[in-house]
């Protein structure tokens, strides 16, 4: 019964941008129907502990991301955002975030693995008695840099096709898996998911009971639901003692 809500949702959001393409003329305006809509998808499903936003993030260290279409937050993050408007986020506070598409291209690929790349480079801290429990694939991967990933409303590109190009960049660019997108979901369509070594808490087996590694593609006609569960499963769960704030505060001290 959920996955056919869910389905039902996804058919939703298409039909809304749509209609935000019957109406705006800027494409601009066009994006922000999708982005609005996705986000609010998300404050519905995801568990009431997380908030979402959107804006820009940052670590201790100084580095920032680009602008950033889906900020996903613990209840450990501090109140620096509105859930309508562009927010300044730490990383030590989000569990998750993304871009989203409203028809994606090669061209607005690049651009999405690059954003990727630069939000991979951050890095929490995650402070003195924090408690995680996950095994050391997830912790190596999704502990240091939350995941990050992409939601395409229209592609021009086949999910098999996305995952040529996103190996294409890797190689071109000399990236480590780790420091790239990890996920593309492609409504209607299917998905595109990294499943590194193989060893982490989602993975990806064969008929014979193979785990399989890296970049794997799967066509799929319930791609909201394939989100939510790929959500639930790689986002980070800590349990902080230290408050965020402070670190960044005495920074400039």
């Amino acid at each position: 019964m959920l996955k056919d809500k869910i389905d039902a949702v996804e058919v939703q959001m298409k039909a809304k941008l749509e209609e935000a393409r019957a109406t705006f003329t800027h494409p601009g305006d066009k994006g922000a129907s999708g982005e609005d809509s996705f986000r609010a998808f998300l404050r519905q499903y995801l568990s009431r502990r997380l908030e979402v936003g959107n804006g820009e993030i940052i670590d201790h260290k100084g580095r920032r991301s680009m602008q950033t279409d889906v900020v996903i937050v613990s209840e450990d993050h501090p109140f620096t955002f509105t859930p309508d408007l562009p927010g300044l986020f730490f990383i030590e506070g989000v569990c998750a975030a993304g871009e989203v598409k409203t028809n994606l291209t090669s061209t607005e690929l690049k651009k999405a693995l690059e954003n990727s790349c630069q939000f991979k480079q951050l890095e929490l801290d995650p402070g003195h008695g924090t408690l995680t429990s996950t095994n050391p694939s997830d912790l190596e991967r999704f502990y240091k840099c939350p995941p990050w990933f992409m939601v395409v409303f229209e592609s021009q590109l086949t999910t098999s096709r996305i995952q040529i190009e996103i190996e294409e960049f890797k190689n071109q660019n000399s990236v480590e898996s780790n420091r790239l997108a990890d996920a593309v979901f492609v409504l209607g369509r299917g998905w595109v998911i990294n499943f590194g070594d193989g060893k982490g808490s989602l993975q990806f087996r064969t008929p014979e009971g193979i785990s399989l590694e890296g970049w794997q593609w799967q066509n799929s006609d319930s791609v909201l639901f394939d989100l939510l569960g790929w959500l639930s499963i790689v986002m980070p769960r800590m349990i902080r003692f230290a408050p965020i704030l402070p670190k960044y505060i005495l920074r400039g001290k």
